[in-house]
């Protein structure tokens, strides 16, 4: 096993610090402050290596024809627990056999330790075939991981998608939900199907129509109700994001879905093409909710383009509320400055420091030799529902140089991103990371 390394790389404006081989728990020591420095070096994250193609050379990642990084960090969430310490938690990349929930941790932001699985597939059940983009909040003394379950390969246009969840009192041992409530189905956890009258779910197999993903959720303080993000097909044939509420985190029932994430001819801007929304995440600011999605077939500009137009895209509303008829709260925005990106996370680090971590997903971020490795940047809010990026500090040690530091924000719908809020539900605390 080998010990973890930080490589810097050549050039020193390009310097980053990454994370490399090995499930070593790799020293850190840091307790600075995290501001954000578009000054800074960019920092990135980096999964294990393994020499897939046996050549000795675990480096020479030639994607697809050599893949070495069996752990590319794709679909990914973060919690942090009650010592300080971060918990990354993402999909293994599926060769044909499935993919399950890979665990790492860190202290730092900087570099990662190698936990192990967290999930695996359950060969006799719902989600036979592989574990996709797991999500995580804390309520009480336990937390919940909602993930995507699936029955065959994502190549597969007649594989179902569905939503499980799983419970731990530690983030290290997972016991599935000890529930069904997906009809026609076998084994534990399976809470949601997006069988609603604004899907393709209940037409016939094929043609990718089961599907349910990428779950996202957060606790409504105003209407006293957990509310679900995530991605279906919508009778347009185009991916949408859908909505559903619940009281207790197992039962779900549909909402709405919302008409900005898809693709519509009457649509405005990056609107009216592509047609593939996922990975939903809600981050709050000022008192509107901000909805980012991927829509990965809506064509981009390189990162040498000034503004560029990317995949990554966002619509903004004052609730978390939902209808059937397309959720005309929600207006779509535009889209994020950081092109070549995907599976975008958010952690809420202070009341005046929200940091996003970035997947890296395409030749056009110009970090395409860092394929699937994570990038952090600082998310630095503009007016009329704009935000801009930043590279993020993580060892200022001055207050004064982060974003806005006076800003005293709410921070009762920050689910997933407030590591210190803590709210009162069910006469139980609701602890937010």
């Amino acid at each position: 096993m080998l010990p973890f390394r930080v490589l810097l790389a050549a050039a020193p404006a390009a310097l980053s610090l990454l994370l490399a081989a090995g499930c070593e728990h790799a020293s850190s020591g840091s307790t600075e402050t995290v501001c954000c420095d578009d000054g800074a070096s960019p920092v990135f994250l980096q999964s294990k290596i393994d020499d897939d193609d046996g050549d000795g050379n675990p480096y020479d990642e030639n994607f697809p024809t050599i893949n070495d990084e069996d752990d590319d960090i794709a679909d990914h969430a973060w919690i942090r627990d009650g010592s300080g310490a971060y918990h990354l938690f993402f999909q293994t990349e599926d060769h044909g056999s499935g993919s399950y929930i890979e665990h790492y941790t860190s202290t730092d932001l900087q570099n990662l330790r190698c936990v192990g699985a967290a999930l695996r597939p359950n060969p006799d059940g719902w989600d036979s075939h592989g574990l996709w983009a797991p999500h995580i909040i804390k309520s009480g003394k336990t937390y919940f991981m909602f993930y995507t379950g699936s029955d065959g390969p994502a190549s597969d246009p007649q594989t179902k998608q569905r939503i499980g969840l799983a419970t731990s009192t530690d983030l290290m041992t997972w016991t599935r939900s000890p529930a069904n409530n997906c009809p026609g189905t076998s084994g534990d956890g399976c809470i949601y199907e997006c069988n609603e009258c604004w899907s393709t779910w209940s037409a016939p197999p094929g043609s990718y129509n089961q599907q349910c993903r990428d779950p996202f959720v957060t606790w409504d303080s105003i209407n006293q109700r957990w509310v679900m993000f995530a991605t279906a097909k919508s009778l347009n044939e185009y991916g949408v994001v859908t909505v559903a509420y619940s009281t207790n985190l197992k039962d779900w029932t549909g909402a709405g879905f919302i008409n900005a994430t898809r693709r519509l001819d009457t649509g405005i801007g990056a609107q009216t093409t592509g047609g593939q929304a996922e990975n939903p995440f809600i981050m709050s600011h000022d008192g509107i909710y901000y909805l980012l999605f991927t829509d990965w077939q809506d064509p981009e500009d390189s990162v040498s383009v000034h503004h560029p137009r990317t995949i990554v895209q966002y619509a903004t509303s004052s609730t978390l509320a939902a209808d059937s008829s397309g959720s005309v709260n929600w207006i779509y925005r535009g889209y994020i400055p950081d092109p070549g990106v995907n599976a975008i996370e958010v952690l809420r680090i202070s009341r005046s420091v929200w940091v996003m971590s970035q997947s890296i997903s395409n030749e056009r971020s110009g970090l395409w030799p860092r394929r699937r490795q994570l990038r952090l940047k600082c998310v630095v809010w503009g007016d009329g529902f704009t935000f801009g990026t930043s590279n993020v500090n993580l060892h200022c040690g001055l207050p004064g140089r982060a974003i806005d530091p006076t800003t005293v924000e709410p921070s009762g719908d920050d689910a997933g991103q407030d590591s210190s809020a803590r709210l009162p539900y069910d006469g139980k605390t609701l602890q937010l990371f």
